[in-house]
């Protein structure tokens, strides 16, 4: 089916008119450029994450991190997308509009059709890449805190981030049914074999929002349980919060979505694996430093008991006694 050609007398109508592409003035070669920069940035971020956990903790790799790694060549592929869109005059191109008002329903050219079907491509793989990237939080997660309870829930958030995620992908995958060539058909076409996809990207950029609220506060709650000082809380507290740092004109609209997706998922790979770089600031082991979060006292307030009890002794045996038992208890 010709959808790319306009109607037979369209030549005695004069030049077509367009409309001037991308919502936020950018050119082919910036589209290029930020494909390039935030496909290629996250990639440092990816290699020190595994080269921290191989030599520097000495952890070893699990399976937060070929989760984090599965994400990133994702979102590789979503950065050479732009790249291949913008360099072979698709993205950043002007939409046609035709001659008339409501031309712009049935009018379309290969700049616009490139542009759709790398539109196609670049959901489907952006909705499985964020899933990818808030599951290998959810794991890293479980690698730090052992407490049932812990696990039972973050076993729930992985069971709906994996529905999230692929409910998503085949949702835009047959937004159209089985007639895939709607997608990147003039807008008559879209109206009438397609659903409206404003719902869809509504959905999930409000539930992208409310599940990472939920991933990056649900380890607070277990930090500020323990008995630790306030400044290592704030401390312990900040190495997790590191993972909050990820119409008409077809073509521009488009391309705006695709260029703001790219930048919000190489932020969620780099933000992802900063936790686990930390070490490398400081020559510790992050297992080490959240050593505590493993049980319900932190080694400095046990010692801080002890100390108490020690020195209380000689006026108070009996409260020696009592407390020497009160730390064993504990």
């Amino acid at each position: 089916m010709d959808t790319t050609n306009t109607s037979s007398n369209a030549t005695d109508k004069g030049p077509m008119a367009y409309v001037s592409t991308s919502e936020e003035g950018r050119t082919p070669g910036a589209i290029i450029a930020i494909g390039a920069v935030f496909a290629a940035l996250p990639a440092l971020f990816v290699f020190l994450r595994f080269y921290c956990r191989i030599r520097v903790t000495k952890a070893g790799l699990a399976a937060d991190d070929w989760l984090m790694l599965a994400a990133f060549v994702l979102n590789f592929g979503m950065g050479l997308m732009l790249i291949i869109g913008a360099s072979l005059h698709g993205l950043g191109q002007p939409t046609p509009q035709g001659w008339g008002p409501k031309d712009y329903f049935w009018v379309t050219d290969d700049a616009e059709v490139l542009t759709e079907k790398i539109f196609f491509a670049f959901i489907l793989t952006q909705s499985v890449a964020f899933g990818l990237a808030k599951l290998s939080i959810l794991y890293f997660y479980r690698r730090i805190f052992s407490s049932r309870t812990f696990k039972i829930i973050t076993s729930v958030l992985i069971v709906i981030i994996g529905i999230w995620s692929v409910g998503f992908f085949f949702a835009y995958l047959f937004r159209c049914g089985t007639n895939f060539w709607a997608l990147w058909a003039p807008l008559m076409y879209l109206i009438e074999y397609c659903y409206d996809s404003k719902p869809l990207f509504y959905t999930l950029a409000i539930s992208d929002v409310i599940t990472d609220f939920i991933i990056l506060s649900l380890p607070l709650f277990w930090v500020w349980r323990l008995n630790m000082s306030r400044a290592k809380r704030f401390a312990v507290s900040g190495v997790f919060l590191l993972g909050a740092l990820k119409n008409a004109d077809g073509i521009g609209h488009l391309t705006t979505l695709m260029v703001w997706s790219m930048i919000e998922m190489s932020i969620a790979v780099i933000a992802g694996c900063l936790p686990t770089i930390w070490p490398l600031l400081h020559q510790i082991s992050l297992e080490n430093m959240v050593y505590t979060l493993r049980s319900a006292l932190s080694l400095e307030s046990l010692q801080g008991t002890a100390r108490s009890a020690k020195d209380s002794a000689s006026s108070h045996p009996y409260r020696e006694q009592k407390d020497s038992m009160s730390v064993s208890n504990n």
